[in-house]
């Protein structure tokens, strides 16, 4: 599942995330559109404001963060 799916699937204002997440929207919708890939401190942060575990957002960063991840 994709970013996007997660924002809607938990009907989440984006704005909101990119709040809780520290990010600016046209950051965020960079990531959507796969323009840009976050790094671990970011990804940790998005996963965060989610709900969801790094391993939802990008399993390749969830050994970074442990097996909480």
């Amino acid at each position: 599942m994709d970013i996007t799916e997660h924002i809607n699937a938990k009907g989440l204002s984006r704005d909101k995330i990119c709040e809780q997440a520290g990010i600016s929207r046209p950051f965020l919708s960079l990531i959507e559109r796969k323009e840009r890939s976050p790094g671990p401190k970011t990804v940790g942060r998005l996963a965060k404001a989610l709900g969801v575990t790094v391993r939802d957002l990008r399993p390749d960063l969830a050994g970074i963060f442990g097996d909480a991840a």
